[in-house]
Parts: C-alpha cells; sequence; structure tokens
C-alpha cells in the first residue's frame, strides 16, 4: 500500500501543491493528469524520494521497489542487449522479449546504445525499466516518442502487470485501456477518481457542477446574513440577533468558486470549396525511406497517416507542401484547393520574432489583433511577448495553429498536433477537427485523436496497405461552524437549557455533515450534503434567533 498524507511542496515562495492524500493498494495502476505545470513531474520526484516535500507523510515507498522511466537516458554498455542486461537480475530472454516488442530489430541488440535517437533513446530507457518488474512502475510521459506499435506493446504490457504502476501522462488512449484510478491536479490540489479516462471526464465535470451549486447556495445564505446584519445592527432591538449573525459570518470558512474547466474553443473556419480530388500521389520515392508510395484523398475526408518511427511520415508531409523534393513519382494538388501546414519541429516559426511579431510579419495584423487571435488559444500576456525560441513546445503549438486558423486552409496537413499539450488543449484540438468541413491529413500517435477525428487510416512502411476505419478536503461543500461555549444569563433557564443543548445538537450534526461531505466523491451524494448543510444552518440560525428572544 502506497500512500500520501497532506503532502505540500513549495518552490521558494511559489506553492506548487498542498494537500495531497491518496491511497494506491498494491497492483493498481494510477494515472496522474493535470495541466502543464501542475506538478505532475515533481509529485513522482518526490514520490521516489529524488526531490524533498515541505509538509505531510509518504508511506509504503521503497527506493529498491520502483523502476522508473529516465527523461534524460545514460547508457554504458557496449550494445543494447548488454546495456538491459547491466540493470542487476535481468535475464536475457526477458531482454529480448522487451526490445522486440518496442519494435527493436535483432541487428539493432548489437548496435551501442548511445547511437540510437532520441525517440530510440526513451524506448531503451523504458525497456530498462520494465526488465525486473519492479514491484512499483513509475512512468513520466511514456508513450512520448513511441510510434503507436511501440505504444500498443506497452499498454498490452501494462495491462497484464501484476504490481502497482503510477503514470503521469497526456495519452488519453493510455488513460482509458490501463488505468483504474486517475489523480487529477489542478489549482495545487489533487483530487483521486475511479475508473479510466472517460468515467474521469464524467466525474470530474459532475464534481464541478456539485461544488458550483455548493458555492452558489452559500452566497445566497451569506447574502442574507450580510443583508440582516446591515439592516438591524443599529437597532437596540435586533443589535443581538446582528451580532449573532455577525459570528456566523466570521466563523463561516467561505467556499471558493470552482474554476471553470472550459478551454478557449479553437474555430478552424469554414472550408472554402475545393476539387473532389485534393491529393493525388503516384509512386513517390525518397532516398531509402519511401519507395513507390502511392494514394488518394478527397475532399471532406480526414485521413490518420500512420506507421512505424522511421519509415518516412514526417518526410512524406514535408514532400506534399514543397519543403522536400522526391526523387521519383507524382504529386497533383487539386483545384482550389489551399494547404496549411503544422509541421512537428515548428519550422514555420522564425525563432527569434515574438508571437505578436509573427502574426504582423506574416499577416499585417495590428498588436491588437494578434492579442485577439493568440488568445483564442490561450496565449496571453508576457507570453506573447516573449521570443518564440524561449516558449514551451506546447506554447509553439499553440501560436503555429494561430498561424494556421488565420490562413483560411481547405487542406490541413497536421504533424503530432498534440505534441507537448495537457488534456484540455487536446480536446480542444479534437473538437475543432471535428467541426471542420474540409480535408485533413494527419499523422500523430495520439490514438484517441485518431479515433475521435479520422474517417480512415493509411499505414506507410513496407506494406503500404490501406486500414480500416478507424485532496483537496475543501473545494468540495465545506462550511466549518465551530461552536463557541458562552456563560449567558438566563431568565428562564430551563428554555434557555433547552435551546443551547439544541444548538449543541444541530452544531455536532453540522459536523457531521462536513464530515461527510469531506470524504464523499460521488457528485450527487456531494449535492445531497450541501443541501443538508444549508438546511441545517438555517436551522442553527432559527434556534439562536429563539435563545435571543428568551434573553429579552
Amino acid at each position: 500500500m502506497i500512500q500520501l498524507e497532506n503532502v505540500k511542496k513549495y518552490y521558494g515562495e511559489r506553492l506548487i501543491f498542498q494537500d495531497v492524500s491518496f491511497k494506491i493498494a498494491e497492483g493498481e495502476k494510477l494515472g496522474i493528469v493535470g495541466k502543464n505545470g501542475a506538478g505532475k513531474s515533481t509529485l513522482l520526484k518526490i514520490m521516489m524520494g529524488a526531490e524533498h516535500f515541505d509538509e505531510g507523510t509518504i508511506g509504503g515507498l521503497r527506493a529498491e521497489d520502483i523502476g522508473f522511466v529516465e527523461q534524460t537516458p545514460h547508457f554504458t554498455a557496449a550494445t543494447l542487449l548488454n546495456e538491459l542486461l547491466t540493470v542487476e537480475g535481468a535475464e536475457k530472454f526477458m531482454a529480448r522479449k522487451i526490445l522486440f516488442g518496442l519494435g527493436f530489430t535483432e541487428a539493432e541488440f548489437e548496435k551501442n546504445p548511445n547511437h540510437f535517437s532520441g525517440g530510440e533513446s526513451a524506448k531503451i530507457s523504458l525497456a530498462k525499466a520494465l526488465i525486473n518488474e519492479p514491484r512499483i512502475l513509475i512512468l513520466d510521459e511514456p508513450t512520448n516518442h513511441l510510434d503507436i506499435y511501440a505504444i500498443e506493446f506497452l499498454e498490452d504490457f501494462v495491462k497484464n502487470y501484476r504490481w502497482t504502476v503510477i503514470a503521469v501522462t497526456h495519452d488519453r488512449h493510455f488513460l482509458q485501456n490501463c488505468v483504474e484510478k486517475i489523480l487529477d491536479m489542478e489549482n495545487c490540489r489533487a483530487i483521486l477518481y475511479p475508473g479510466n479516462y472517460e468515467k474521469f471526464i464524467r466525474l470530474k465535470r459532475e464534481r464541478r457542477e456539485s461544488e458550483l451549486k455548493a458555492y452558489e447556495k452559500q452566497q445566497i445564505e451569506i447574502a442574507k446574513l450580510e443583508d440582516f446584519v446591515k439592516r438591524n445592527k443599529v437597532r437596540a432591538s435586533t443589535a443581538k440577533r446582528a451580532r449573532s449573525r455577525q459570528n456566523m459570518l466570521d466563523r463561516m470558512e467561505r467556499l471558493e468558486k470552482p474554476p471553470s474547466d472550459e478551454t478557449a474553443a479553437i474555430k478552424l473556419g469554414d472550408a472554402a470549396e475545393s476539387a473532389n480530388r485534393v491529393l493525388i500521389l503516384e509512386n513517390i520515392s525518397f532516398k531509402t525511406v519511401i519507395k513507390n508510395f502511392s494514394a488518394e484523398i478527397f475532399k471532406g475526408e480526414k485521413v490518420g497517416l500512420i506507421g512505424r518511427n522511421g519509415v518516412g511520415k514526417s518526410t512524406l508531409l514535408k514532400i506534399i507542401v514543397g519543403e522536400l523534393k522526391a526523387d521519383g513519382g507524382e504529386i497533383k494538388i487539386g483545384n482550389r484547393v489551399k494547404i496549411g501546414y503544422l509541421s512537428q519541429g515548428h519550422e514555420e516559426l522564425n525563432d527569434e520574432r515574438t508571437p505578436l511579431e509573427e502574426l504582423n510579419y506574416e499577416f499585417g495584423l495590428t498588436e491588437g489583433q494578434s492579442r485577439s487571435e493568440l488568445a483564442r488559444l490561450n496565449l496571453f500576456a508576457q507570453i506573447v511577448e516573449k521570443p518564440i525560441k524561449d516558449l514551451s513546445g506546447g506554447e509553439k503549438t499553440r501560436v503555429a495553429l494561430t498561424k494556421l486558423i488565420i490562413t483560411g486552409a481547405n487542406f490541413l496537413i497536421l504533424d503530432e498536433p498534440t505534441n507537448h499539450l495537457d488534456l484540455p488543449a487536446r480536446e480542444a484540438i479534437e473538437t475543432a477537427l471535428q467541426n471542420f468541413d474540409g480535408t485533413i491529413l494527419i499523422v500523430t500517435h495520439d490514438r484517441y485523436l485518431l479515433d475521435k477525428v479520422t474517417t480512415r487510416t493509411i499505414e506507410l512502411g513496407t506494406r503500404n496497405e490501406e486500414l480500416g476505419t478507424r485532496n483537496e478536503k475543501s473545494a468540495r461543500a465545506t462550511v466549518k461552524l465551530k461552536a463557541q461555549s458562552s456563560k449567558l444569563k438566563a431568565v428562564n433557564e430551563l428554555a434557555i437549557d433547552k435551546i443551547e443543548a439544541q444548538i449543541k445538537m444541530a452544531e455536532m450534526e453540522l459536523k457531521m455533515i462536513e464530515h461527510e461531505i469531506n470524504g464523499a466523491t460521488a457528485p450527487d451524494k456531494l449535492t445531497e450534503l450541501a443541501a443538508a448543510h444549508v438546511e441545517k444552518l438555517k436551522e442553527i440560525d432559527e434556534l439562536y434567533t429563539r435563545w435571543e428572544e428568551l434573553q429579552c
């Protein structure tokens, strides 16, 4: 059992997260999600003992039980196979099995591990983490740099893994198929949800709706109390009651308004008419990478181009848009077809310009117009004034998408458009592509995006065959009302004692409701408890009113 209790982390004076509490039973699979910068990778480092934390406790984690995929791996052996065998206790049979599963060939087993590409190096690091089946397998963005086939192998491995897996990932397909719980890190907090990705999305939406209802009910109650105090605090006959209401206001723990989970919508615009045959590729060849590749794409189609890493998917896109010249074959672009291209490496952006300067140079937009366009993709303030070279990968993708939208293209050619983006941004792009009425050719390892957007898939490789279609303990409803004992003179001691006993009982019941709210996860239950909380506050208010009347 892994257990975190009220873990808090600061970097200097900046709070990264607080009150992070959750449990993971042995053998469970946990996904950790959140926007970029929410502290996901920091939490992993803390769990592995590589980073200190400021408050809280962590149990059930020992360094010797953890297997971790390094983001910047270091290799020491002379061959790939021997690199895996440097892991203590590794067996040759399992090493070969994992390497084959991740797409390495027999010939590559003898290659120096330091001579592989960045994506292949990530796969080697993953293989080393998997080799000994650690009791706790920790993965930080495990599907990054993997092709679809390697991802499928990883998914199958994780699903059948008998020990605990903790994965930080934006891969929705992985979250849908491989995890049993999802920890959502947002606004310096963490909330644990049962189930896979689609259940998480539903429960999170329902929770937010319940929290908003609880917040709105409390605001109504606060407004009523404040109005009563304002109207009665200067009148001698009601001043005591006004002070009582003011005490209730002072003791009340105010609920924060739940943040909106809406991401700025991306609208690609209506596509202009084009010829029915948008793209024809006939026997395209390029060096030793692509050989005699042919395909056709028709108006309105949304086509996914897939294949193993290194088969030339990005190269083919560059040939289509004219950045590279094919060694052989013919490319035909239909009449009235206007191409919009989003490259994987953002080559279409000038690194020395700011996003504002980029839009002014390319489209002649004023600063105000540029800010408005960039804001549609959540690019604001200082970000749009930085040189593009200083932006994160996700921010560069948003700038490139902004340019793509402005062009008004009716044939979009997209190379890994969701790379470096968090879940809300991925969903916004997915919705935009679903609603786009033009033609799309997309290279992506985001299988969730492929499933939702594409109408057919073409595989590029040796076969060139076409495939078929396709916690925070508060931020919930919590109001803490602490009873304060008072020594009061009674005109009618018996009646006052009875009222005071009722007040104490009601306040005890209020605490019980608050305790249930703190532990509740079901949105319907939260809504029910929030309503009960408001009713109990009213009951206490009425009891105090009757108590005050007995003092007169």
